[in-house]
Order: structure tokens, then C-alpha cells, then sequence
């Protein structure tokens, strides 16, 4: 059996914006972009889990404790659109896809 070079592993990239870069070491004023391998099925919420599993601080800043849901300070973007959207965290990624993370603003 021979293997094929050209085979393409699927990676999607995960950018987080301003204050939220934070989370993975970055300096709150820019931006810090991953490439991470998906497989076959990946989701938008196998993607950021894998990533959070990664940076203890964005996983306690994503997630909601006790459960599997987002918390309510970061914008999830998937593509262009934000999560709710054309997309939710059970929706499938592809090669390409582009995953952001925001930090919400509030104020008056």
C-alpha cells in the first residue's frame, strides 16, 4: 500500500479578537489565530472544546459551569455569521472554516 502526499488533512482556524485573546496568552489588543485539525464530523463545539481543553483560562471563560453550553460574554462567529445565526455549536465544520471569538462590550 502506498500513501498518497497529496492527501490534505481538514483544519479549520480559530481566531480570537481583542480582550478575548487573553485566554490563550495573547496581549488583549490583538488577535491570535489556530489552526486546528478537524476530522470527519467535527463541530463547531468539538472545535472550541478541543481548543479549551488546551487553555484552562478560555475554558472557564467559554463555558458555563456544570453544563456543555456557552457562557454569556464571548461572540462565537462562524464564517461570517454569528453562532445562532447559519450555525450553531452542533453544526458541522469543514475544511476552511473560519471559527471567531469575541469579546462582548457592554456599557452605556
Amino acid at each position: 500500500m502506498t500513501s498518497d502526499s497529496s492527501v490534505k488533512e481538514a483544519r479549520v482556524k480559530v481566531e480570537l479578537v481583542a480582550w478575548a485573546n487573553t485566554f490563550v496568552g495573547g496581549d488583549g489588543s490583538s488577535r491570535k489565530v489556530f489552526e486546528e485539525h478537524i476530522k470527519e464530523g467535527s463541530t463547531v463545539f468539538s472545535v472550541l472544546k478541543g481548543l479549551s481543553t488546551r487553555y484552562k483560562a478560555l475554558d472557564d471563560a467559554l463555558w458555563d459551569r456544570g453544563s456543555s453550553e456557552l457562557a454569556e460574554h464571548i461572540e462565537i462567529v462562524v464564517n461570517d455569521a454569528l453562532l445562532g445565526i447559519e450555525h450553531d455549536l452542533n453544526s458541522k465544520v469543514k475544511d476552511g472554516d473560519l471559527i471567531m471569538l469575541m469579546g462582548q462590550y457592554l456599557g452605556g
